[in-house]
Parts: C-alpha cells; sequence; structure tokens
C-alpha cells in the first residue's frame, strides 16, 4: 500500500537521509508520489526524492526522473545525474544521462560524466567523445578524457 504525502515527507525529509535504509522501506507503490515530490518546489525535498528514485532499482522510479532531467533548475538535474548512477543497466536510464551530457550547465554535464563513469556504460562512448571534442572547461575535458580511456 502507497504511503501517504505526509508519511512518505516524513521518511525522506531528513537532515542527513540514510538513502539505503529509506529505499528498503519504499515499494513500487511509491514511486508515483515520489515522483510528483521530485519535482517538488522545495529543491530540498525534491532532490531526496530524486535519490531515493534512483536507488529504487525499478525502471518505473528511472523514468520517474524523466521530469528532473528537464527541469529548469540545475539543481535538480545534478541530482538526477547522481541519481542515475545507479541505474547503469536501465535502457531509460542510459537514455536520460545522455541528455544530461549534452547540458548547458557544467555542473550538470560533471555529475552525468561522472554517472557514465562508474556505471561503466560504454553504450555512451560516443556521446562522451563528443563532449570531449567540444568541452570547454578543462576539468570537464580531462574528466572526459579518463572516461574514455575506461569505457570498452
Amino acid at each position: 500500500m502507497a504511503r501517504t504525502r505526509e508519511e512518505l515527507v516524513r521518511l525522506i525529509n531528513l537532515d542527513e537521509p540514510d538513502y539505503p535504509a529509506i529505499v528498503r522501506q519504499l515499494t513500487k507503490d511509491d514511486i508515483p508520489l515520489l515522483t510528483q515530490l521530485a519535482q517538488d518546489p522545495d529543491p530540498g525535498l525534491a532532490t531526496k526524492a530524486i535519490s531515493c528514485l534512483g536507488l529504487m532499482g525499478e525502471e518505473t522510479a528511472v523514468a520517474g526522473l524523466q521530469a528532473a532531467v528537464a527541469h529548469p533548475n540545475p539543481v535538480y538535474r545534478i541530482a538526477a545525474a547522481y541519481a542515475l548512477r545507479n541505474a547503469p543497466a536501465s535502457a531509460t536510464g542510459v537514455r536520460l544521462l545522455g541528455r544530461l551530457l549534452d547540458d548547458q550547465d557544467v555542473g550538470v554535464r560533471k555529475f552525468a560524466l561522472k554517472s557514465v563513469d562508474l556505471g561503466n556504460i560504454a553504450s555512451l562512448k560516443e556521446q562522451v567523445r563528443q563532449v570531449n571534442l567540444r568541452e570547454q572547461n578543462e576539468g570537464l575535458k580531462t574528466l572526459s578524457q579518463s572516461i574514455l580511456q575506461k569505457l570498452r
């Protein structure tokens, strides 16, 4: 049975959440409400919901990150890029990371690259190569070169 909004907010909206412990308490029934909370106007609450969605290991949870990936506030997109490191086998997750690699915000690109690296997502190798070719930020250029050497 899905939790109420109040119950879910109370569960996730902590100063220092233990996400793995929280996610163990969640079920598939909580995904729709977590998806809504991932768009909350309060970035603190939204990013916690985004983190939980990334850890749930469900394709529907990963799909719930789509709105965060398209959010106008880069804080939401950074949280989504970070959360997607937990879904390297998800086709939706890989597609969303691909979008984030092309983001206009340097922080978003940085976390997307790190997620590609941690997930060893070889299917994004060509896109990482394109990031490397056009990247103006020297730190991200170096990071993308390092990732290209690891991806097979």
